[in-house]
């Protein structure tokens, strides 16, 4: 019994070692949201039978705001996700799914749409409706001097000199339950079933500063919420775990050996 409650620790002190590693390696990643292993005790009838892990789960707080010299990096002050969505080989938006981050790094492809690293296409909301659309300027480019106001209205210079606009505003979304979104990588993350629909309806996005949606800053980005400190603590910690656990299944082993050789 008591290698198998040794072998569930040293599961369990790998998992936490690999949840650390995970946070300590995106450090420098923005809109990298740290996550935490929680474990539980194992019972039978009134005796402890060891440990298991119940969740990893994701911790949603705000991290950190640093300035840039990109005026379409955003960073979000509060609550609230970004929404982007997949580009498909003809050129054309994916519907589904949409996609949603905090990772605010966005720049202009070649016909004005606003996008992230992947491609991506950054989606907004105006007017009455509030059902996401591509963020896209008017006008020819290349768009310069480009600006954002407090309800996240775009405007930049074409290469005529004109004033041009994004439509729709840029909007955010956010969830009741944001534990349960399920990460996909790139610090992006996708609706489920427990999180909810954004905003409390399919596809919805709400202009910044309204709702339960935090206030966007532009020439921004947030970085990741990973209190290094404390998970190299965290790693010391883990360590010592799976040390202690490990000779738990060692001196399980040699207490055998010993009946063993005694018969």
């Amino acid at each position: 019994m008591s290698m198998s409650i040794g072998l569930g620790g040293v599961n369990a002190a790998t998992r936490d070692l690999d949840t650390t590693a995970n946070n300590i390696a995106n450090v420098s990643t923005f809109g990298f949201k740290y996550s935490r292993a929680e474990f539980g005790d194992l019972v039978a009838g009134s005796a402890g039978i060891g440990v298991y892990t119940q969740n990893v789960n994701q911790l949603f707080g705000q991290g950190g705001i640093t300035t840039t010299d990109n005026a379409l990096d955003f960073a979000i002050n509060g609550s609230g996700f970004f929404q982007v969505r997949d580009v498909d080989g003809a050129g054309a938006t994916v519907a589904e799914p949409a996609f949603y981050t905090r990772n605010g790094s966005f720049h202009l492809d070649k016909d004005g749409y606003i996008v992230n690293n992947q491609g991506q296409r950054l989606q907004g909301v105006g007017g009455t409706s509030t059902a996401a659309a591509d963020m896209k300027f008017g006008g020819t480019g290349p768009w310069t001097l480009v600006t954002m106001d407090k309800n996240g209205a775009l405007t930049a210079k074409d290469s005529t000199g004109a004033t041009v606009t994004a439509t729709p505003a840029l909007g955010l979304a956010n969830f009741n339950n944001v534990n349960a979104l399920k990460p996909v990588g790139d610090a992006n993350w996708i609706a489920t079933t427990q999180s909810g629909d954004p905003n409390g309806a399919a596809n919805a996005l709400v202009a910044p500063g309204t709702g339960t949606v935090g206030k966007i800053m532009n020439c921004a980005l947030e970085s990741s919420n990973v209190n290094l400190t404390g998970q190299l603590v965290n790693m010391i910690i883990a360590q010592r775990n799976f040390g202690a656990n490990a000779k738990t299944i060692t001196a399980n082993s040699e207490m055998a050996q010993t009946i063993i050789a005694m018969r």
